[in-house]
């Protein structure tokens, strides 16, 4: 018969075991994102203030003049407009602006640095797709949302904390109508109508982003599919679309 000890010092290192898969699944960048768009997913539907409010997670959207597309995190539809909403679980120190094309993640008490593409101007890019199908008439605007709330090195007024973002919707909810009720419904069938017709896999996304990374180091517009062409600017020299300033495309000189 075997001993008590040894059965619980096996059941101990299996329950150990198990414990470790958990944390690397659960910390995964992919797990850690889902449940960071889930929670802001929840503060959105609470921001809806009639049937007429309208909320789109996860939508991916084909862009038909670079035959490329934008998976977008949030769409919140409010008579204000249509915000188009990126979500980032980061952890750590965050370091970025408006003008900086790459962030900087600081972990590990500063041994660990980051860098990331700004969401801002990731969130740029969705805003201009979206417009490109509603139409001018449709106000768009967007905010970029850390789930973390670590937002105190970041100078950016696009991008807010959850408690900041409901505020904002809340706000905005409240004020003048820029959409009738009948203007929000079409609107919302206009992005899934658009999204059916023009059908995007995930697997198919992810070879647009190869493509979209491809496109951008062969100085090509990842928005509109114009040429980036050398500009100066009031930082320095850049690369901007050709199509300014209908495209404000940027990429920065490196």
């Amino acid at each position: 018969m075997i001993p008590l000890i040894v059965v619980a010092i096996v059941f101990g290192v299996l329950l150990l075991f198990l414990g470790a898969i958990l944390r690397y699944y659960f910390n995964r960048p992919e797990a850690r994102g889902r449940r960071g768009e889930n929670y802001i997913s929840g503060i959105l539907h609470r921001c809806c203030r009639s049937e007429h409010d309208h909320v789109i997670d996860n939508i991916i959207l084909f862009n038909q003049k670079n035959q490329s597309s934008s998976q977008i995190d949030h769409i919140f539809i409010c008579q204000h407009g249509v915000c188009v909403i990126e979500t980032k679980n980061y952890s750590g120190t965050i370091y970025g602006n408006d003008e900086q094309h790459e962030w900087t993640q600081v972990l590990a008490g500063g041994r660990v640095k980051t860098q990331r593409h700004s969401p801002v101007k990731q969130n740029a890019t969705h805003i201009y797709l979206v417009k490109s199908i509603l139409g001018k008439n449709v106000p768009v605007f967007g905010f970029v949302v850390f789930v973390q709330g670590n937002i105190e090195n970041i100078y950016s007024r696009y991008v807010c904390s959850p408690s900041e973002l409901q505020h904002r919707l809340l706000t905005l909810n409240q004020g003048n109508a820029l959409l009738s009720a009948t203007q929000q419904d079409e609107v919302y069938n206009t992005l899934c109508n658009y999204r059916d017709r023009y059908s995007v896999s995930e697997e198919e996304h992810l070879q647009d982003i190869y493509k979209m990374q491809s496109d951008i180091a062969a100085n090509i517009c990842p928005r509109c599919g114009g040429k980036l062409i050398l500009r100066n600017g009031k930082y320095g020299q850049f690369y901007g679309c050709s199509n300014y300033p209908k495209c404000k495309f940027t990429k920065q000189l490196k």
